[in-house]
């Protein structure tokens, strides 16, 4: 009777092994798909994001273009974003898509201001606007870790005259911030 008992733990022990390595087997299979997916969706994002900002440039640089000119162009961009992003939600942080649908924002006005110190002001919010889109953009989407994975395995260290004084820039900047 006791092999019995034991035979029927084994076998219950067996199935439940069984069926908890299978549905492991099924996230991982799902996470790699979702993962791929939304790789290509900020990848793309990253794109059109790059894109648009030079014609938002073109807008707060260009004093040919009149203020409807400039408006229309600016929220082209923006209404391109905010397409993209509502098509691919399902794949975007909602943090990455306020701040992506919000960065260019108020560009179309810097040509408007009749003092320059105002002008210059705005011109350089919405630049850096747009250097904290990308930086959240790329680290949405895991690049950022995976480059950081790759240098650690390659034990790159690239070194250079400008690569020392960007690092400089980059750990100036870090101290500043906080």
């Amino acid at each position: 009777m006791e092999s019995a008992w034991i035979g029927l733990a084994g076998l219950l022990i067996g199935v439940l092994l069984g069926e908890y390595f299978h549905r492991n087997k099924r996230i991982e299979i799902y996470s790699q798909k979702v993962f791929d997916k939304r790789l290509s969706v900020h990848e793309e994002l990253y794109k059109i994001f790059l894109e648009s900002n030079e014609m938002v440039s073109e807008a707060m640089t260009n004093s040919t273009l009149n203020e409807v000119e400039r408006k229309n162009l600016v929220g082209s961009v923006i209404h391109s974003l905010c397409a993209f992003t509502d098509k691919n939600g399902f794949y975007l942080n909602d943090c990455l898509i306020v701040q992506v649908v919000t960065a260019y924002m108020g560009a179309e006005d810097v040509l408007s201001y009749e003092d320059e110190l105002g002008a210059i002001s705005v011109r350089s919010k919405v630049y850096e606007s747009a250097k904290i889109t990308k930086k959240m953009i790329l680290e949405e989407a895991g690049v950022t870790e995976v480059f950081k994975h790759f240098s650690t395995i390659s034990k790159s260290k690239p070194n250079s005259a400008v690569i020392r004084y960007f690092r400089r820039l980059r750990i100036n900047k870090m101290t500043i911030q906080y």
